[in-house]
């Protein structure tokens, strides 16, 4: 499915956030490197779903035969699970996966739905964007124009289940794909994996925020699982935190 009949189908209150989405997973395909692929009829986990740009390529473009797609603030998956309305393969849950299950709080930030998260940081997540800014050739005062009034925040409620939890309670026998974006929680869903899970999963895509002891201590955990991983980091984020894991199961 092309971007642009995406883009109709799919709502954001800030379209220039639905385009960039959609450039990198559509287009650029973000998700699917490394090796990593969707088949028709696979089962896809997108843990940190956002608005279901991710979802809705997996479901419309790759076939995937059901999507889980779980996101905890509650704004964002209101407007998610209005977004997967069109796709019948993507199943919405109202929360997000962890380390252990339980109540908890999270940071929204209502100007960029992206980055909200448990480990919320506003003055790294500026100097991140600010960066991947200035990759992309904005000029300084454009920079500041897209930084203005962007990081305001707002504690919300959330409830957050281990994905071991999610499998059993959800009826999830196995796992084509894990893929991961959650804002620095990555480790904490890694750690939520049972032992006998584990081999239920086929591949794993995750967007590390993570430093380069933390980046390493994933790759570990996975390669200790029988996976193989690559760790790649897009020119767009050169001189930040942000890469990307794909894993394989070898």
């Amino acid at each position: 499915m092309s971007i642009p009949k995406l883009q109709q189908l799919l709502e954001h209150p800030d379209p220039p956030q639905l385009w960039y989405q959609l450039q990198e997973i559509v287009e650029s395909r973000i998700y699917l490197q490394g090796g990593v692929e969707v088949r028709p009829g696979d089962v896809v986990l997108d843990v940190g779903a956002n608005v279901g740009v991710a979802a809705a390529f997996f479901a419309a473009e790759c076939g995937a035969g059901v999507v889980h797609c779980f996101e905890p603030v509650r704004p964002v998956f209101e407007q998610l699970h209005r977004n997967l309305r069109h796709f019948p393969a993507c199943v919405s849950h109202p929360y997000g996966l962890s380390s252990r299950s339980r109540r908890s709080t999270i940071t929204y930030y209502p100007r960029d739905w992206a980055i909200s998260g448990l480990y919320a940081d506003p003055a790294a997540e500026r100097a991140t964007l600010r960066q991947a800014l200035r990759n992309l050739g904005n000029s300084e005062q454009e920079i500041e124009e897209r930084l203005r009034d962007r990081f305001g925040t707002e504690a919300l409620p959330c409830e957050l289940r281990t994905l071991s939890d999610a499998m059993r309670s959800e009826s999830i026998k196995r796992v084509d794909l894990l893929k991961i974006d959650v804002e620095k929680a990555e480790l904490d869903v890694i750690a939520g994996i049972e032992d006998a899970d584990w081999l239920r999963i086929r591949q794993v895509v995750a967007e590390l925020h993570l430093d380069a002891d933390r980046r390493l201590d994933a790759a570990t955990a996975l390669r200790a699982r029988g996976f193989e991983v690559a760790v790649h980091q897009e020119p767009t984020m050169a001189r930040t935190d942000i890469h990307m894991l794909y894993a394989l199961r070898g």
